[in-house]
């Protein structure tokens, strides 16, 4: 995961596959496959198309019937360990400092 920074000092995660996320919303559409609180790798990033996640075998089994969520928006994940817990990035404090 890349990490790039608004004026602010906000951080954004940039996704790459391999980086564990835990989606915050559920997924956008009229058929809802992954929900908020799921947790899984990156197994690409389509940029504007969003993400696609891997699932089966983080939080949920191995052998689920949906074992991957395509096009998730970015915006609709945040960073995680492998038990699915989130990580907090730290703001960049250089930078807002400059601001004031």
């Amino acid at each position: 995961m890349r990490i790039t920074y608004q004026l602010d000092g906000t951080p954004v995660p940039r996704f790459e596959p391999g980086d564990m996320v835990r989606l915050v919303r559920d997924e956008p559409g009229p058929m809802v496959t992954a929900h908020a609180g799921d947790w899984g790798q990156v197994m690409r990033n389509h940029g504007a198309g969003g993400l696609d996640i891997r699932l089966a075998g983080f939080s949920r089994p191995r052998n689920a019937p949906m074992p991957i969520a395509t096009g998730v928006p970015a915006s609709y994940v945040a960073p995680c360990d492998r038990n699915g817990v989130r990580l907090r990035l730290q703001r960049d404090l250089a930078r807002r400092s400059e601001l004031t």
